[in-house]
């Protein structure tokens, strides 16, 4: 029975482990608080080194899906690659097949409304962007196999912010497009869920996937339809200049082409939950 580690372990992680169970696989979790989990569960603070022995039975999958405690770039080295390389410190000595790092669009710095996909050039300018990379690389410079998983803008149940906005009236920028990548959060478990089971089957997989659905769409054009969708007020359109930034259109097509099937392939199919 494969192990997988969920290290982060809030509501994506969640819901991975219990479709991971029901699957065969048994599910860790590791979490900075004590909180009753639905299966075992490590408490243990990925900002800090862990200590030694803390993860005791063999790990075959880890899913680090942690969280930064603030919105700062200390919160976000903390919890990047610090988190990344105290966690492989203490599985020093475990045979993981797979590092599954859930990592973000923000690592892009491309602002034109240009294509971008897992070659594209990534030179960000933030500091979540520049954090996250530097998890990526230092990923890619261990021992251990790892698959970097960019996901865009994740909204689903218990996320509201953005509908939050749009109900009291929301600014968006009509021109030129600013777009915006997104995934709902039921696929961010199915497309995590799946590339383990890629390896279980024997596939070789690449060391970065972008994890967005298939349709790209820009700010106007998403905020006249949720409007519309929750008969909330119109957006207010911004006057944007022509340099204004157009933000970057990402492909999935890599990871489409591996088989994944989106359940929300759009944010219509997504918000009509």
């Amino acid at each position: 029975m494969p192990r997988i580690l969920l290290a982060g372990c809030g509501k994506i992680g969640t819901q991975l482990g219990l479709l991971m169970a029901q699957r065969g696989h048994q599910p860790v979790g590791l979490r900075r608080s004590r909180v009753a989990m639905p299966f075992i569960c490590i408490q243990g603070d990925l900002s800090q080194p862990l200590a030694d022995g803390l993860i005791r039975e063999p790990i075959d999958y880890v899913v680090y899906t942690a969280t930064p405690s603030e919105y700062s770039d200390a919160g976000y080295q903390s919890a990047y690659p610090a988190g990344v390389q105290h966690l492989l410190d203490a599985l020093s000595g475990h045979a993981v097949k797979r590092f599954f790092f859930v990592s973000s669009t923000a690592v892009y710095h491309q602002n034109d409304g240009s294509w971008v996909d897992e070659d594209s050039a990534t030179v960000p300018s933030r500091y979540n962007g520049v954090r996250v990379l530097e998890a990526e690389t230092l990923l890619k410079r261990s021992a251990v196999p790892s698959t970097s998983i960019r996901f865009g803008g994740i909204y689903g149940a218990g996320r509201s912010r953005l509908l939050d906005k749009i109900r009291k009236g929301a600014d968006a920028q009509a021109s030129p497009p600013k777009y915006t990548n997104r995934i709902h959060q039921h696929d961010c478990v199915g497309v995590l869920a799946f590339l383990i089971e890629c390896v279980e089957s024997g596939k070789i997989l690449d060391e970065c996937y972008l994890g967005v659905d298939n349709n790209p769409v820009d700010e106007w054009t998403l905020y006249q339809w949720l409007a519309e969708k929750f008969k909330a007020p119109a957006p207010n359109p911004v006057a944007a200049g022509p340099d204004a930034t157009q933000n970057k259109r990402c492909s999935n097509q890599r990871l489409t082409s591996l088989g994944y099937s989106f359940s929300f392939p759009d944010y219509r199919s997504g918000y009509a939950q």
